[in-house]
């Protein structure tokens, strides 16, 4: 069996379960997310979850400035001495405060090896709340990497996807087995590349109502979309509107498109 190109680390330090950590050792990883990121003296870039440095050392000679967000307190003396200009701000990303966050430049990217417990929310901050990135690649559980990208009417579509695309553009990288991390994962693992589309206030609210009523379609995603939203909402003429959008009477929520169910859910005018 070919293992993944790696370097011995006799520091190494075990990861925690706990903390849902699976450290990267192959090269293969680090390479192909800074080719996607593509970041230049000009960006900004956020790391989340650097761990031990296997993606920062390649971002460091990118010339991007740089900022790290790490959870695990023993990371502080190795970060420390590989990285000693690098701005690390330690915690939890998802329980920091937007005033906590340190200030953008007008190009912001961010990446990360993320825990499979904690992908999707941080992906949910990043899209909704912002700060606003230029691009964004992690990488995630496989499942997760490939519902967040999936089209109408793929086994993989559903709510994630319908999410996902409201508020950016999503791209495929590779598929990784479990032994390119240590301690081995027992699923695989795939990049994933987020473009988040530029949205004004009116654009994100209108999203926003969208989605609640996809969430609501997609927890009966085996049943039609039409007697469901008639059932829920008998005030509005749903026949119209699904005529107006070209959708069958019988679609299910897996056979409506996420710019079907913008139009589909957009507020009637007066």
């Amino acid at each position: 069996m070919n293992r993944p190109p790696h370097k011995a680390n006799p520091d190494f330090i075990k990861a925690k379960k706990s903390l849902g950590q699976n450290f990267c050792r192959d090269q293969r990883i680090p390479d192909e997310i800074v080719r996607l990121l593509a970041p230049t003296e000009d960006h900004q870039i956020w790391e989340i979850g650097p761990g031990q440095g296997a993606l920062t050392e390649k971002l460091a000679k990118t010339g991007a400035k740089m900022h790290l967000f790490e959870i695990d307190e023993r990371m502080r003396p190795v970060l420390a001495q590989r990285f000693p200009k690098v701005e690390v701000t330690w915690g939890d990303f998802l329980e920091l405060r937007d005033e906590q966050l340190p200030p953008t430049g007008e190009r912001l990217l961010v990446c990360g090896n993320l825990p499979y417990y904690c992908g999707t929310p941080i992906i949910r901050r990043f899209l909704e709340k912002g700060p606003q990135a230029e691009r964004i690649v992690f990488l995630l559980q496989e499942e997760v990497s490939k519902k967040a990208a999936a089209a109408c009417n793929s086994s993989d579509y559903g709510y994630l996807s319908v999410h996902t695309a409201f508020f950016a553009r999503t791209a495929i990288g590779s598929t990784f087995d479990p032994s390119s991390f240590v301690p081995p994962p027992k699923i695989n693992s795939t990049i994933l590349q987020l473009e988040p589309l530029q949205l004004n206030t009116a654009d994100r609210e209108r999203r926003h109502r969208a989605l609640k009523i996809t969430s609501l379609l997609f927890q009966q995603r085996r049943k039609m979309a039409l007697p469901l939203l008639k059932r829920t909402f008998p005030e509005i003429v749903w026949e119209a509107k699904f005529d107006q959008q070209g959708i069958d009477y019988k679609a299910r929520p897996e056979n409506i498109s996420p710019a079907q169910f913008l139009e589909l859910f957009a507020p009637t005018e007066a």
